[in-house]
């Protein structure tokens, strides 16, 4: 996985100091939120006073308000360094946003992440490319690190593996991410109360957003490349968060026969943020670090350097062509 040595100092700055800054990534994923919850719960049942946070406003989607402690999130505003900071999920420090200061002049900056494009920008990294999510990591290393997961923190680690492996139907799902699911069930987690919450507790308003998307969606056979789009005025229509459309990707790739897959989805500033997926033989994470953002070989994002929805679609394009995938190819 990583240096034992890192494991160790890691180790000491936690037993060490206090309080312990947690914090995760901008618009934070299943996996962010449940590595900020679950390492965050496990330190305060050992005794630690613990600061949990990511950037921007603390906006908790529908399906994870069912997960413990969310009411002790604090806002980033609020923050002053002190103690030691863990980034979790964090590929690079600009991710940390506005707590990118606020880690780097705390007393120790610890990075766990399983992101193949991670910076090892830590004083410590605890880095496992080959993890299906860090709440994987989290669970593989807490008796080292020297904290118990009990109930609550399991519950919250189950959720960040569950939707990071498209509830392990994903490529990143081995044998020993299941192995790490099974060890957390036997904390007491029911997967299917975890399913019930996070996949079967949209809105209305929701639901006819994603009709919305996918009757207009489009399909370039060329290069079996499928997308759709979201505009403010599509949210302000239906009622909806922007960060409550995390999976309406996953809505397109049900698609028989495309390869890649995006979402591209308009920002309050009106820049286009784009939310990317493929199959095995293309790597998109490339493709999304050449335009500025970063990810795992099927799974990744970026915000486009073009100014309207239309000129970020063919900048894609573009790069796909590049890259060489076509749909005869």
């Amino acid at each position: 996985m990583f240096d034992e040595r890192e494991l160790n100092r890691a180790a000491e700055l936690l037993a060490s100091s206090e309080p312990v800054m947690i914090f995760g990534h901008e618009w934070p994923d299943g996996d962010a939120i449940g590595a900020v919850l679950g390492l965050g719960i496990a330190l305060a049942e050992k005794g630690k006073r613990v600061q949990m946070s990511w950037p921007g406003p603390l906006e908790m989607p529908q399906k994870y308000q069912f997960l413990p402690e969310i009411e002790k999130l604090v806002a980033s505003r609020e923050l002053r360094p002190e103690g030691i900071a863990i980034a979790v999920d964090c590929a690079t420090e600009d991710r940390l946003k506005e707590l990118k200061e606020v880690a780097f002049a705390a007393g120790g900056l610890i990075n766990i992440d399983h992101h193949p494009d991670n910076t090892r920008f830590g004083s410590v990294n605890l880095v496992d490319e080959t993890a299906a999510a860090t709440c994987e990591i989290l669970y593989a290393i807490c008796e080292k690190l020297g904290f118990a997961v009990g109930y609550e923190a399991a519950l919250c680690l189950y959720t960040g593996i569950v939707t990071d492996t498209g509830r392990f139907q994903f490529s990143n799902t081995t044998a020993g991410t299941l192995a790490t699911a099974s060890g957390i069930l036997s904390k007491g987690v029911k997967p299917n109360f975890v399913y019930e919450n996070v996949y079967q507790s949209n809105s209305l308003a929701y639901i006819r957003l994603t009709g919305e998307v996918l009757t207009r969606a489009v399909y370039d056979e060329d290069l079996s490349f499928v997308y759709g789009w979201i505009k403010q005025e599509d949210l302000k229509k239906f009622g909806v968060r922007l960060y409550e459309t995390e999976d309406l990707i996953d809505d397109l790739r049900a698609l028989k026969g495309h390869v890649i897959a995006a979402v591209f989805k308009e920002q309050p500033s009106g820049a286009i943020r784009v939310s990317v997926r493929s199959r095995l033989e293309c790597d998109i994470g490339s493709i999304a670090r050449k335009l500025g953002g970063g990810g795992h070989r099927v799974a990744a994002g970026y915000t486009s350097a073009r100014g309207t929805l239309e000129e970020a679609v063919e900048e894609l394009k573009g790069e796909i062509i590049a890259s060489g995938r076509s749909g005869n190819s």
